[in-house]
């Protein structure tokens, strides 16, 4: 498949134009306001919020609320929610509409042990009748386009992608995201992208492929399934640079290389400076220290930089830190 002359940059869910084939799936825990925006500059062509509670939006939970404010730069973008009764998704479905979202998702994948508890997420792949009502009721209650994000099943020897995508289309959903694997592999591979030939032959609705996609090479060999995007989340935690050379390479066009040393310390200090700006001090420096693991995985003197972060309590100590690393990584015997 010439990916190249094949197909363009931009592709449609209902009459909503992407600007790019490659998304930022929805990171519950991670995909703040602040993280959205650094992947959407460096190539995330649709983004997706953390998922939402319905219930919490329904019972005017304040930290709730402040997860589905958008800034002004998102779309398009997508918030997904997650519950399990038809009625109380198509009335979150509507406060989503509201906030200017392009997308409202439901999420039937997630295995957290919190979410699958109360019957929602992926536990509720063990009901897909209940998935097609709760679709076709978000259809109906709102004017925005409705997706749904699935794995292939519960367990491996109970698949049932093709029955649950044929039912979601049915009930009205404009776009399916599907995490190739069962949700009793949680977040480890296998991953069996050789469904999704199957699905987009079975489909009129676009379907997005997800799962194991870490390299513009997995980009362009997922690609060859016919799938019109793909959807990047791990991949991107620490590397939000992965998008454009995952852009570049459906693009036919040269793939940069990894960021500079300046660079990604640019783009550390910018996450830092704003999410203290979004959360406060203490729950901003808090929130970066996941961030730091994974900005710096794999790099000289990592440990070290990790174990005087995580002491960090001021802006000022974070940024001297930020500063001493970097001279550290620039002297050439560290290259």
């Amino acid at each position: 498949m010439d990916l190249k002359h094949s197909m363009t940059k931009t592709w449609k869910i209902a009459n909503k134009e992407i600007p790019n084939r490659v998304i930022l799936a929805p990171l519950a825990g991670v995909g703040d306001r602040v993280f959205r925006k650094i992947n959407r500059r460096l190539g995330a062509g649709l983004i997706y919020t953390e998922f939402i509670s319905a219930l919490g939006l329904l019972y005017k939970n304040k930290k709730t609320h402040k997860m589905i404010e958008l800034g002004d730069w998102e779309n398009p973008v997508t918030i997904q929610l997650f519950g399990r009764e038809p009625h109380h998704l198509a009335e979150a479905s509507k406060h989503i509409e509201q906030t200017g979202a392009d997308f409202v998702d439901l999420n039937c994948g997630c295995p957290e042990p919190k979410v699958v508890k109360n019957g929602a997420g992926s536990a509720l792949l063990s009901e897909p009748d209940r998935i097609a009502r709760i679709t076709e009721a978000m259809v109906k209650a709102v004017n925005i386009p409705v997706t749904v994000k699935i794995r292939m099943g519960l367990t491996k020897d109970k698949p049932i992608y093709m029955e649950l995508s044929k039912m979601i289309e049915d009930a009205g959903a404009s776009a399916l995201a599907i995490n190739c694997c069962f949700a009793s592999q949680g977040r480890r591979g296998p991953y069996h992208w050789e469904i999704l030939n199957e699905l987009v032959s079975e489909l009129s609705i676009p379907v997005i492929g997800n799962g194991g996609i870490n390299t513009p090479e997995d980009a362009l060999e997922i690609m060859k399934t016919g799938v019109p995007a793909i959807m990047i989340g791990r991949a991107c935690l620490g590397n939000p640079w992965v998008f454009r050379q995952m852009n570049a390479a459906l693009s036919g066009e040269p793939i940069p290389g990894d960021p500079t040393i300046d660079e990604r310390f640019a783009v550390m200090t910018e996450h830092l400076t704003e999410e203290v700006k979004l959360h406060g001090e203490y729950i901003g420096i808090a929130e970066m220290r996941k961030h730091y693991a994974w900005y710096v995985k794999g790099m000289p003197g990592a440990s070290t930089f990790r174990g005087k972060a995580v002491r960090a309590k001021t802006m000022e100590e974070m940024l001297g830190l930020l500063e001493e690393y970097r001279e550290y990584l620039l002297n050439p015997s560290h290259q």
